[in-house]
């Protein structure tokens, strides 16, 4: 985990609040479908500007610096003399996010969304120092990090799913749904062409075999159903199984409201921890023998950059009262948390560690934030209610933390 990972992008906040959307452009799309889709479509832009500058056999500094300018407006919709509204609309990828991002409710694409925010907001760092480096080598070092976070941004073919960052929360959630096409339960089958959802996750989109062009991208699995081709998302087997789960709930449920009721009030408190007094869903869980196994992990690919105390080296503390402090002041939840841990690190890899690793890891990270142990594993593929309530520092931690807050895993 190297320089510009979990906090890099706070970096970019003085850029980005000094960047104006220029007046008399066209409105932004209005649905979450469009949005997701004119992000998508402002990142592969950026990121054509700059390849397009390096495969041009006769550029000189000024075009690479009009390169890196002109990906900068398509990440954060700046108008100036380089930015063509033609190439993406004027809000810019990261304002699409922030649309995204912005409501009450929390559907499942908010976790990767976070992610993809991160990531771009910290290309848009790398891209400011590449505007004023002196010296090719200096350019060529900073637009590279900006390509690589900006490529985890788009999403690229993964262990878990089929694609992460923007492509992956469009191929899997509510955001691959354009605006008034047909929708139905996503436990059930198909009956007519359209999409199938389950609480905002896709598991299904069914086309008609009517001899026209298929896409079939973001698909996990492809099927011939009667008249019609179903093709499902790499979120439905969770969804399935979760459906399942759903089912025998409410069986039980109905059996028995009132006995049900003191199962739901009682089960959390005996099996799962909360990181903060917020109440309502979002409770974690881990194990101290996760926290002690993701101890070796962390040594293995985390500390040569924040540190082997967790107070950083090359990259910001991440854990402690200075961590919590920030971390509760920027709204950090655990599922952030994870989301940056499993899509962005390593930062020289990103998304190399296998899934009970990350889960290793991030068990130790709240071991070492003093928040309690429990019987309950930190889940390989959480759920979009898990870890959201927010993070702060324990009002009775768990252990004796040091001078930094931290307390020691053995």
């Amino acid at each position: 985990m190297a320089k510009g990972g979990l906090l890099r992008f706070l970096a970019a906040g003085a850029v980005l609040a000094a960047l104006a959307v220029p007046s008399g452009l066209a409105a932004t799309p209005a649905s979450d479908h469009a949005r997701a889709e004119a992000a998508l479509s402002n990142i592969r832009a950026a990121v054509a500007a700059i390849m397009d500058a390096e495969n041009d056999a006769t550029n000189g500094p000024a075009r690479y610096v009009q390169a890196a300018h002109r990906a900068i407006n398509l990440l954060v919709g700046r108008g100036d003399s380089a930015f063509d509204p033609a190439a993406g609309d004027p809000v810019g990828a990261i304002g699409e996010v922030n649309h995204l991002l912005d409501r009450r409710a929390t559907p499942p694409f908010v976790p990767a969304l976070h992610g993809v925010l991160v990531n771009l907001q910290s290309a848009v760092a790398n891209l400011g120092d590449a505007a004023k480096a002196h010296g090719l080598g200096a350019y060529q070092n900073d637009v590279s990090q900006a390509l690589q976070t900006m490529e985890i941004a788009e999403g690229r073919s993964g262990t878990f799913d089929v694609f992460g960052g923007m492509r992956g929360a469009i191929a899997n959630t509510e955001l691959g749904v354009p605006a008034g096409a047909p929708t139905e339960n996503g436990c059930a089958a198909p009956h007519v062409a359209g999409y199938g959802l389950w609480h905002g996750w896709l598991v299904w989109h069914a086309v008609k075999l009517d001899g026209g062009p298929i896409a079939t991208a973001g698909s996990s699995i492809v099927k011939k159903e009667g008249s019609m081709l179903v093709l499902y998302t790499p979120a439905a087997a969770m969804v399935h199984h979760l459906c399942a789960a759903d089912v025998k709930h409410h069986a039980a449920t109905h059996a028995s409201v009132q006995h049900a009721s003191v199962q739901v009030t009682k089960a959390p408190a005996a099996r799962l921890i909360r990181v903060a007094d917020t109440g309502g869903d979002g409770a974690v869980s881990y194990t101290m023998a996760q926290a002690t196994a993701g101890k070796t992990v962390y040594s293995t690919h985390c500390a040569s950059c924040h540190g082997a105390n967790l107070q950083g080296v090359a990259a910001p503390a991440i854990a402690g009262k200075e961590f919590l402090t920030t971390a509760h002041t920027n709204g950090y939840s655990v599922s952030i948390l994870n989301t940056i841990v499993t899509q962005n690190m390593p930062f020289n890899d990103p998304g190399s560690l296998k899934p009970g690793e990350y889960a290793d890891v991030m068990a130790y990270l709240l071991a070492s934030n003093c928040f309690p142990a429990g019987k309950t594993a930190f889940p390989t593929n959480p759920g979009s209610h898990f870890g959201t309530v927010k993070l702060s520092i324990p009002a009775h931690p768990a252990g004796t933390p040091d001078k930094n807050g931290v307390c020691p895993v053995k």
